[in-house]
C-alpha cells in the first residue's frame, strides 16, 4: 500500500506535538479516570491488588493504542469507544517490562548495586527496541530476542538513540514527580499526581516510539498503511452501506437510500444507529407505511436488548403516525407500561395499559399492569372513578395471586378518592 503523499516531519520537528499528545481531551479524561481508579488499590487484600492490576493493564492499553495508531499515521488520540488495543497486548507489554526489570531489581537487593546500575543503563538503551518489536509483531518471545533488536537499532541509527535519550528524560521526570508528590502529600493524595505523571509520560513515550517507526518505516522495511479508519457504525459493511445510502440521498433518491440500508437488516441484523438512519430516510421520504412496519419490529428488537427507554420513545413516535396502533405482544406491553410509569409519562402509561386485562385476560402481568395504570389514573390524572371500576373488576380475578393484597389495598384507597369525587359521604 502506498504511504501518505504529504512529507513526514522529522521526529525533532514533531516533538512538541508528541509531548502534548496525552493532553488531548479524548486521552486526558481516560488518564484522569484511571488515576482515580488507582485510589481503590488501597482496599485490603486481593481487592486492592485487583484495582492496581487494572490500573496498569488499562494504562498500557492506552500506551499500545497510541503506539499502533501512530505507526499507521493516525496522530490524534482515540476516544474510549474507538480503542482497539486488547488486554492481551497490554499484558504482554507489562510482562516484557517485568522480565527485563525484575532481575535488575533482584540484583540490586542482593547487594550488587553497581552491577544493577549497569544493567539498568543497558535496559534503558535496549528496552525501547523490544517494545517496538512487540507492538509490531505481537510476539513476546520475539520481543525478548536480542537478534530482533539490533537490526532495528541499526536501521534507525541516530534517530533511535535520540528517542532513547528523550525516553530517559521522561522516566527521570516521572520519577521526580512521583518522589515529590509522595514526599509533600499524604500517600492517598500523593498517588493521584504520581499516577498522572506516570501514565501521561508512558503514553507520550509510546507515542514517540510509534512516530519513530512511522517516520522511518521505509528504512525498517515496513508497509505502513494510511490511518486505519474506525467504523462509524457497527462494522465496515455497515459503513459501506451508509456511504452508498448517503450518496443516493444526496442525489434525491431517498427511497433508494432506505432500500440500501434495509438490505442490512437481513441475516444477523444491523446496529441501532443503522436502524435510526433508515428511519430518518423513511421520514424524509414520507414513507409512512414502511416506517410503521419497521417500527413494529424495531420496538421488539430494542426490548430484546434491554433498551426499554428507547423502545418507549419509538412506540410514542409510532402511535403519532398510527394512532390506532396497539402493540400485540403482552410481555412487551407490560414492560413498556412499567417504563412509561418510571419515566413519569402517566398519560402514555395509562394509554398503553388500556384494555390489557381484556386483551390478555390470563397473562400473569395483568394485575401489575392494572395496579400501575390505576395508581396513575387516581393520583396523577384525576380519573379515580375509572380506576376504581378497573381495580374492582380485577379484584375478582386476582384471588390467590401474589398481588392480591396490594391490589385490594389500592382498591380501598382509590374507592375513598372515588367516593369524594362522586360526592358520596
Amino acid at each position: 500500500m502506498s504511504t501518505k503523499s504529504a512529507p513526514i516531519q522529522p521526529v525533532s520537528e514533531r516533538l512538541p506535538s508528541i509531548l502534548v499528545y496525552p493532553a488531548h481531551a479524548a486521552m486526558l479524561w481516560m488518564i484522569a479516570a484511571l488515576c482515580a481508579l488507582r485510589l481503590l488499590s488501597h482496599l485490603p487484600s486481593l481487592l486492592g491488588l485487583a484495582f492496581e492490576l487494572a490500573f496498569w493493564v488499562m494504562g498500557f492499553k492506552l500506551a499500545v493504542e497510541a503506539l499502533v495508531n501512530t505507526v499507521n499515521g493516525r496522530f490524534e488520540p482515540m476516544g474510549a469507544e474507538d480503542m482497539m488495543a486488547t488486554d492481551g497486548e497490554a499484558v504482554n507489554q507489562i510482562l516484557l517490562m517485568l522480565v527485563v526489570l525484575l532481575p535488575i531489581l533482584a540484583i540490586a537487593l542482593w547487594g550488587k548495586p553497581m552491577l544493577a546500575l549497569g544493567l539498568l543503563g543497558l535496559a534503558v538503551l535496549l528496552l525501547p527496541a523490544a517494545v517496538m518489536v512487540l507492538a509490531v509483531d505481537h510476539s513476546l518471545g520475539h520481543a525478548l530476542n536480542p537478534l530482533a533488536w539490533f537490526p532495528l537499532i541499526a536501521r534507525l541509527g541516530g534517530v533511535y538513540f535520540g528517542a532513547v535519550g528523550l525516553l530517559a528524560i521522561m522516566a527521570v521526570v516521572s520519577l521526580g514527580v512521583q518522589l515529590l508528590a509522595y514526599s509533600l502529600l499524604p500517600d492517598s493524595m500523593g498517588m493521584l499526581p504520581a499516577s498522572f505523571a506516570n501514565l501521561y509520560l508512558l503514553v507520550a513515550g509510546y507515542h514517540l516510539l510509534g512516530y519513530v517507526i512511522h517516520a522511518n518505516h521505509a528504512a525498517l522495511g515496513l508497509d505502513v498503511s494510511p490511518a486505519v479508519p474506525r467504523a462509524r457504525f457497527a462494522n465496515p459493511m455497515e459503513d459501506d452501506a451508509v456511504a452508498e445510502a448517503e450518496a443516493l440521498a444526496e442525489s434525491g433518491d431517498l427511497a433508494g437510500a432506505a432500500r440500501r440500508l434495509q438490505d442490512m437488516f437481513r441475516g444477523r441484523g444491523a446496529s441501532e444507529p443503522l436502524h435510526e438512519r433508515y428511519r430518518q430516510y423513511l421520514r424524509q421520504a414520507d414513507a409512512r407505511d414502511a416506517l410503521v412496519a419497521h417500527d413494529r419490529e424495531y420496538i421488539s428488537r430494542l426490548l430484546a436488548t434491554d433498551q426499554d427507554k428507547r423502545a418507549l420513545a419509538v412506540l410514542a413516535e409510532l402511535q403519532a403516525l398510527d394512532p390506532g396502533y396497539r402493540h400485540a405482544l403482552p410481555d412487551e406491553v407490560a414492560r413498556l407500561v412499567a417504563q412509561a410509569a418510571r419515566s413519569g409519562q402517566a398519560q402514555l402509561a395509562v394509554a398503553l395499559a388500556e384494555g390489557f386485562e381484556t386483551r390478555f385476560p390470563d397473562h400473569p402481568q395483568a394485575p401489575q399492569v392494572v395496579i400501575t395504570a390505576a395508581t396513575l389514573m387516581a393520583d396523577r390524572l384525576g380519573r379515580e372513578v375509572e380506576a376504581e371500576q378497573r381495580l374492582r373488576l380485577m379484584s375478582y380475578k386476582v384471588r390467590g395471586h401474589a398481588l392480591e393484597t396490594p391490589l385490594r389495598d389500592l382498591l380501598e384507597r382509590v374507592s375513598r378518592l372515588s367516593a369524594i369525587t362522586r360526592g358520596v359521604t
